[in-house]
Parts: C-alpha cells; sequence; structure tokens
C-alpha cells in the first residue's frame, strides 16, 4: 500500500504534468503580434491596454481607437485584464507577448483550479482527467493564450466557486472575501457570469437548506457582490451616453440577447452543441464523454453542483441566443462544468487507481477510453493549428500600418476600409474610424478629412472581385497614393502632385 507522502508527492507529480502542458501548449506564437483569429476582439482589448498606459492609467476609462473624433471611451465590461497589462507595459514597454502571457498565466490558474475544486467533490483521478481535458482541448488552448478577457473570467469563475464552498466548509473571513473577489470580478469582466448565482445558491442550500434565505452572511455576500458591479455599468452606460461608442453590452433583440424566436429553430441547437461544443471546443470524442458522464450516477448529493452550474450556463445559452451564435468563445463557461463530466467518463473508462488493471479487465473499455484520448489530442492539434493559421508574419496588416506611421504623426486620425476590424487601427497606432466599403464616396471623404482625417487606407480583399471600383479610383486619384498593390492601398489625404 502506498504510504501518505509518497502517495502525496504523486500526486503533485501529477498536477504539475497537467499544469506544465497547459503552460507549453499555449506557448506557441506567443511572441506574436494581434492578428488573425477574432483579431477585432484582440485589437479592441489591446488597444484599451496601451491607452490605459499612454493616458494615466485610469481603468475607470477604458478607450478604444475606432472613436473618431472624440475620446474614445467606451461602454464595456470591467476591463481589469487590459489595465493588469498595461502595469507591465510600464515595466517592460508595450508589446503583445505581455497580453498573451498574462492569458497563459490566468489559463494555468484555471486548470488548477478545476482541479482542486473537482478534487474536493469527488476523487483525485476525476480530477486529473478533468483538468487534463481542460488544458488540451483545442479552443481552451487558442483562447487561453489569445489578448482577450475570457482567460481571466474562466479563472474567476472557478475560484469563485471553490473559494464560496470553502467559506461554507470552514466559515472562515479570508474565504468569504475571496469569494466576493472573485464573484465580483468575475460578473464585471463579463455581467453573463450572473449565472455563477445558480451553483452557489446550491452550495449554500445544501449546508443551510430553506435556511439559506435567512442567512445574513449570504445577503452580505451578494450585496457585497452586486454594488460593484451596478456601479461599474451605470458608470459604463454614462460613457456611452457622453461618447456615443459601445460593444453593445445593453443591445437588446438584435445583437447578442434577447432574441428568442431562435429558440425555435432546430437549426439554434445544430449550430450551438454540434458544430461549436462538439467540433469545434470538445471535439466529437469528448463530447461523447461528455454524453457517457452525464449519465453515470452521482455518487454524493453535493456532485450535483456541477450539474447545477452547467444547467446555469444551459440558461444563459438561451437568453443569449444570438450572441452564442456569432461568438463561439462564448460558450468556454460552458466547459468549465462540461470537462467534469468527460473527467467522470474517463475515470469509468480508464480508473486512476487500477490503470494497468483496466486493459485485463475491460480491454473493450480501456481501449475505448484510450482511442478518445488519443482522438481528442489529434483533432484538438488540427483545430488549433487552424485558428492560428491566420497569424501570418507577412500579412499586409503589417506591411499596410508601417506605411500609415511612416506618412502620419502619433495623434493624426485615419479611416481604415474594412469590416468593422479595429485590428488596422491598433497595428497603426492611430485613432479614427472603420468604414466599410460600401460608404465611400467624395462626400465621405470630404467629411472626414474636415474632421482631421489625414489618410485613408484598406486591404483590398474587402472590395468586390478584390479590386478597387472605377469610382473610387477616380476620387483617390485626387489624392497622394503612397501605396496601391494588389494586397492594399495607403492614400495620404491631401491633394497629390
Amino acid at each position: 500500500m502506498e504510504n501518505e507522502p509518497n502517495k502525496t508527492k504523486s500526486n503533485w507529480k501529477r498536477i504539475g504534468f497537467v499544469l506544465f502542458i497547459t503552460f507549453i501548449s499555449r506557448l506557441y506564437h506567443i511572441t506574436f503580434p494581434v492578428l488573425g483569429w477574432h483579431s477585432w476582439r484582440q485589437s479592441d482589448t489591446a488597444s484599451i491596454a496601451r491607452n490605459f498606459f499612454e493616458n494615466g492609467f485610469n481603468i475607470l476609462y477604458p478607450q478604444v481607437n475606432w472613436g473618431g473624433t472624440g475620446t474614445g471611451y467606451v461602454e464595456a465590461e470591467f476591463h481589469i485584464y487590459p489595465f493588469i497589462v498595461s502595469l507591465l507595459y510600464a515595466v517592460f514597454g508595450v508589446n503583445d507577448f505581455w497580453g498573451r502571457i498574462v492569458s497563459v498565466i490566468f489559463s494555468v490558474l484555471t486548470v488548477y483550479g478545476v482541479f482542486i475544486l473537482v478534487k474536493k467533490y469527488m476523487n483525485e483521478s476525476v480530477a486529473f482527467w478533468s483538468a487534463l481535458i481542460y488544458a488540451i482541448i483545442p479552443l481552451n488552448i487558442y483562447y487561453g493564450r489569445a489578448f482577450m478577457p475570457e482567460s481571466s473570467l474562466l479563472m474567476c469563475s472557478v475560484y469563485s466557486v471553490y473559494f464560496f464552498s470553502e467559506w461554507l466548509d470552514k466559515e472562515k473571513v479570508k474565504y468569504f472575501v475571496l469569494a466576493i473577489i472573485f464573484t465580483a470580478f468575475a460578473i464585471l469582466i463579463k455581467l453573463p457570469a450572473l449565472y455563477l448565482g445558480l451553483p452557489l445558491l446550491f452550495l449554500a442550500y445544501q449546508k443551510f437548506k430553506a435556511k439559506s434565505f435567512l442567512k445574513p452572511a449570504l445577503w452580505i455576500f451578494v450585496i457585497l457582490v452586486i454594488i460593484p458591479v451596478v456601479l461599474w455599468y451605470y458608470h459604463a452606460h454614462q460613457l456611452f451616453i457622453n461618447n456615443g461608442v459601445s460593444f453593445g453590452i445593453w443591445t437588446y433583440g438584435s445583437d447578442k440577447w434577447g432574441m428568442f424566436d431562435l429558440l425555435l429553430k432546430p437549426s439554434f441547437y445544430n449550430d450551438l452543441f454540434l458544430k461549436s461544443i462538439a467540433e469545434r471546443h470538445l471535439t466529437y470524442p469528448g463530447f461523447i464523454l461528455l454524453i457517457i458522464g452525464l449519465f453515470i450516477k452521482r455518487k454524493n448529493p453535493a456532485e450535483k453542483l456541477f450539474d447545477f452550474w452547467l444547467l446555469a450556463v444551459l440558461i444563459y445559452f438561451l437568453i443569449v441566443a444570438q450572441g452564442n451564435l456569432a461568438q463561439e468563445y462564448y460558450q468556454l463557461p460552458f466547459i468549465l462544468p462540461a470537462v467534469v463530466f468527460i473527467g467522470k467518463a474517463l475515470d469509468w473508462l480508464l480508473p486512476f487507481g487500477k490503470f494497468k488493471e483496466a486493459f485485463s479487465m475491460s480491454k473493450l473499455k480501456s481501449s475505448f477510453g484510450v482511442l478518445c484520448l488519443v482522438m481528442i489530442l489529434v483533432l484538438s492539434y488540427l483545430r488549433v493549428a487552424h485558428t492560428m493559421g491566420g497569424e501570418n508574419p507577412d500579412s499586409s496588416v503589417f506591411k499596410m500600418a508601417n506605411d500609415i506611421k511612416l506618412v502620419t504623426q502619433k495623434n493624426d486620425l485615419i479611416i481604415t476600409v474594412c469590416d468593422g476590424n479595429p485590428v488596422y487601427l491598433y497595428h497603426a497606432d492611430r485613432k479614427g474610424w472603420v468604414a466599410p466599403p460600401g460608404v465611400l464616396d467624395e462626400k465621405f471623404i470630404n467629411e472626414h478629412i474636415k474632421d482631421g482625417a489625414k489618410v485613408l487606407a484598406g486591404e483590398k480583399s474587402f472590395f468586390e472581385g478584390g479590386k478597387l471600383p472605377d469610382s473610387l479610383l477616380k476620387i483617390l486619384n485626387k489624392y497622394k497614393i503612397i501605396h496601391n498593390d494588389e494586397r492594399y492601398f495607403v492614400v495620404l489625404l491631401k491633394p497629390g502632385d
């Protein structure tokens, strides 16, 4: 029988291995500038970080680059993640590497949080498999090193539940305070994280039963979590009222949430659960393991925490239906409870303490478990390779940005022609406007010149046939053309020679 010190050492080796895998798998392109998959979201976050650094570290005033002649102060979630990155800029200088490495660190901490939480309610084996799957599934890898706040949201979410459960068990003030901090930050970072209230309520009910609603400490917890959330989102809305710039967090029925007619369409469930969660997030073998895990009997009532957590995220899917159809990273919160059920399935197929015996006792069962693991690894690699394929060092985005920098000053305003992606403004390190190709005419250009626009630039791939229309060329020929080839154009908005 393995003695306790050796067992503890072995346990640390296992989770240490998983954390190492988590860290190493997220280092690919770690020094690469923001580009590629969801570059619009990454460049907005990176712009906010750089603007914090350049404009006084005022976390109450997140600023984007596409505010035109305005300040660019934007109605958005609470940007603690880019603020942390901006502090690193103050020490090491501006570099997208720091945004990526902060995401990696948060991702590693999330994996550890999954491990200790699952171990608390189940066992070492389920905790190991859950943490390992969380570490290696493809979009967790990608978004775990992207310049985006998702990794901070997921970390805050798992530690919100963990420290709340620790407070209920041990009744120590430090756990109560930590639970408040992580829960509040999760909701501040992403308002839909309000769904955490359901698993937290389940934990409270497990201890206090119907008296939960009469416990002063629980009401204090709710109040201390909600107050900063209400204050922040009220302040953020004032930024929108005063500046007219928003990420659309309150837009009802047209962008992210409130489009309940989608729930009546079978295509919604196919796109969300099969195309996104099964294919892109978990991979199909992982999705099969999730289904198996859902049917494994719960060994104790407290284990149902993960059922309620999963249910909470499913309710969030229904409320934010359009947002989840449009953006795959909206489903990342689903992965936290989902990997627990995958871990349960793998624990059943490949029991940790009897791993070797599993092959002799049930070769078919163990072989299926190993096959699923191998397929998850293979499909994860292919998916990650696909998502990172757009991070091309030869991209015309960088070349165009350099051309813009050569003919403008830091405070000059520019117009970038694109599909709304602020990545061009970000890499040019200029503020201004993002304009769709269809609005470009002489009136539009003249009005923006009056507003201070110095340059008009864009990639030709946004135009039909990849070519500038003759009507636009006729207008642009009045100005000084800095660059014009088959990939992009840069025009200095002053009369040509």
